[in-house]
Order: structure tokens, then C-alpha cells, then sequence
């Protein structure tokens, strides 16, 4: 009997704030990979088709093999709700029952909880520590830890301690005079990673392919900082999605990064309410005020965004994808998509959606990355969509 097609799908009904505007849920960061990556993985097999917005269809077939919002050949499917972060809950069809459970929304009844389905970005950051132990055994042998090599820090490199394991990739570089803590959990520098000197590790954190720690970097527990992004100062229970830069001083706390964003040296958020109290965030303009039942928590910061030097970022403050951030004064708790916030007007302006494309397309060419015509096309019905009527 042919083995079932997997299908992952984005039922829509996570609050993800502008992370899920250029991505699906099952896209999000979780830990050493996304979220459809670590149920493939689980499940040893790969999606052979993936389920999600329309609005963002194109887009997601520009990055995926599987097919989108269309079911494969067969007569048997397994549907996986892609915003779970455990032993993935199954549901079988065959092709009647799939067609009506696709019609349904992916919200059928039938579909059992799946108590591991995570609903907001704190959801997915606050489980990071305890994400990357279950990956170090769940990706043993497959990326990203394959050819990564459990060791201390050698004599030229720095001290190590603790009784977690260390994963460095031999193609990893790591300067001199640094500290790697595995005492709570482990660490994991993937391939091409370059730490600089003087730079303090505490697991469990992951450092992955590409990226780059400036020296004197403070990276605390609970950090996952993603592919080919640049950081630097203090961060702490953080995920960097990818592709985006903090390099300098400042601090980061308990915060979920999108893709192509530039935080500015000096630039600081703050992660606890004077009070002490429970943090109450806006994830969309047009939503209400949303409990996340925490007592520390950042910031949300949309992909493309931009933020000056020495920008103060309040606890709890959401940032739209494509806003631009040039002001002295602390930005609101929530920064609508594209807005354009400077000292020289008392309210948020809109960015220009020609001069936000030449600066997006400036950034990713530094990485020699194009934008392609999907990515502008979302845009573009982004920043339509945000535009002042």
C-alpha cells in the first residue's frame, strides 16, 4: 500500500501579528528549524503539499517544492496542523474526506486537540529553551547538526563549562578569549558561524548557519539566533528568524524577529513592566488588546523593518512589517505596517512604497539575495492594504 501524502496546513487561527505577513505559521522559527521542517523531520518524510492564505500563496511557492493549496495525487492524506510544536497530531483522509475537511477550513471536529498548537509569538519563544533540547536528538544525524562535533572550547578560543553538550562545526570560527555555559542546556554553533572574541554563550542557545557575533556579544538562555543574521550587545530569549542584523550595542530581550530587519546600534527594548506586572499587547490596528499571561516579555518586529540608533523600544510593542523608526521618542505599543516615524512630525507618516522597495532591495543584495517578484507583489498588497484612507 503507497504510504499517505503529508499535508501541513496553516488553519489561520494563530495570532502571529506581522511575523505571518510574508510567511505561514508552519514557517515561523521554532527552534534549530521551522516549524514544517521540524514535523517533517518528526514524521520522516517530507509535506507533499502545504495548505495556507491565499494572500500569501505565490509566496510560499517560491521558497517550497511541495505543492500549494492543492492536493496531490492518491487517495490517502495525512493532515498535519503546521502551529504544533509536539508529536504531531494526525488526521487520515481519504480523498471525499480530505475535499470536506479543506472546505471546512482545516477545522473539522473530527480533528482531535492538539494540545502542542501554539497560538501567539511568546507561545513558540518562551519553549525555545526546552525546543532546542528536543532537537539536539531529533536532528543528531541531519541539518543543521550534521558534521557539528560535540567539544570544548579549545585554548585559544576561550573556557567552556558545563555538562551539556557544546556542537561546533568545523567550519565555525570562534575568536579568542570567549565563554560558552552549557550548565543549563546546550549550544549549538552551526556551519560558517564566526564568534567574536570576548563573546559570552549561555545554553541553551543556538548560533545558526552564517551569522556572524560581534566581539563582547552577551547571548543569554533561550536565544535562537537564525541563518545569516549579524548580532551584537545583549540579547536575551530571543529568535532571529533570519537575514537580519543587530550588531551593535544594546539590549534585546524576550522578542521575536522577523526577516530583514535592521536594529541600530545602541537600540534597547524593554522586557519588563515596571510594575511587575502581566504584559498586555496589540498585535494588529484593528484588534483588541491581547493578555500573554507573562511577566517578561519585548517586542515583535516585522520583517523589513528599520530602526535608528538609539531607538527605546517599550515593553510589549509591536512593530509592523516595513516600518521605519527614526525618533527620539519611544515608539507606540503598536507600529502599524510601513509607518514612517521621525522627530520632524507628531504623527506617524506612511512609507513610500517605491522608496521602501529600493531600500528593501539595497539590504537583501548585501546578502546576495533579489527580490523576487512574488516578495514585491505581497508587498506592494501589504502596503496597499496599510495605506491612510
Amino acid at each position: 500500500m503507497p504510504e499517505s501524502a503529508l499535508i501541513v496546513f496553516d488553519d489561520s487561527r494563530g495570532s502571529f501579528g506581522p511575523l505571518t505577513d510574508l510567511r505561514a505559521a508552519f514557517e515561523l522559527r521554532v527552534g534549530l528549524t521551522t516549524g514544517l521542517q521540524r514535523i517533517e523531520q518528526m514524521l520522516g518524510r517530507r509535506a507533499a503539499a502545504l495548505y495556507c492564505d491565499p494572500a500569501i500563496a505565490g509566496l510560499i511557492a517560491t521558497r517550497h517544492a511541495a505543492r500549494i493549496n492543492a492536493l496531490p495525487e492518491g487517495d490517502s492524506f495525512d493532515f498535519v496542523n503546521g502551529r504544533t510544536l509536539g508529536q504531531p497530531t494526525v488526521k487520515h483522509c481519504d480523498r471525499s474526506a480530505a475535499v470536506a475537511f479543506i472546505a471546512s477550513g482545516c477545522t473539522e471536529s473530527s480533528l482531535k486537540p492538539d494540545p502542542s498548537l501554539v497560538t501567539f509569538p511568546w507561545d513558540i519563544q518562551s519553549r525555545a529553551s526546552t525546543t532546542l533540547a528536543e532537537d539536539i536528538e531529533l536532528f543528531k544525524s541531519a541539518l543543521p547538526l550534521e558534521g557539528c562535533v560535540a567539544r570544548s572550547l579549545r585554548a585559544n578560543e576561550g573556557v567552556s563549562v558545563g555538562s551539556h553538550p557544546t556542537l561546533v562545526h568545523p567550519s565555525a570560527r570562534i575568536g579568542p578569549s570567549c565563554v560558552i555555559d552549557s550548565t543549563q542546556g546546550p549550544v549549538i554553533i552551526d556551519r560558517g558561524v564566526s564568534v567574536g572574541p570576548l563573546t559570552v554563550l549561555i545554553g541553551p542557545c543556538a548560533l545558526l548557519e552564517g551569522s556572524v557575533i560581534s566581539a563582547h556579544t552577551h547571548l543569554k538562555a533561550g536565544t535562537v539566533i537564525g541563518p545569516h543574521c549579524r548580532i551584537g550587545g545583549e540579547v536575551g530569549r530571543c529568535i532571529f528568524q533570519a537575514h537580519s542584523n543587530k550588531s551593535h550595542d544594546g539590549h534585546l530581550g524576550d522578542s521575536f524577529v522577523g526577516e530583514w530587519v535592521n536594529i541600530g546600534a545602541g537600540t534597547t527594548n524593554s522586557n519588563l513592566l515596571n510594575t511587575y506586572g502581566e504584559v498586555i499587547v496589540r498585535l494588529e490596528a484593528d484588534g483588541g488588546l491581547v493578555r500573554t499571561g507573562r511577566q517578561f516579555w519585548g517586542s515583535i518586529i516585522g520583517d523589513h523593518a528599520k530602526l535608528a540608533i538609539c531607538t527605546r523600544v517599550m515593553t510589549g510593542t509591536t512593530i509592523g512589517t516595513g516600518a521605519m523608526i527614526a525618533s527620539t521618542r519611544p515608539p507606540s505599543p503598536l507600529v502599524e505596517r510601513f509607518a514612517w516615524l521621525t522627530d520632524s512630525a507628531e504623527a506617524a507618516r506612511h512609507f513610500q512604497i517605491e522608496k521602501f522597495l529600493e531600500t528593501a532591495r539595497a539590504m537583501m543584495s548585501r546578502r546576495d539575495h533579489a527580490m523576487s517578484p512574488a516578495l514585491e507583489a505581497r508587498l506592494r498588497a501589504l502596503h496597499a492594504e496599510a495605506a491612510p484612507r
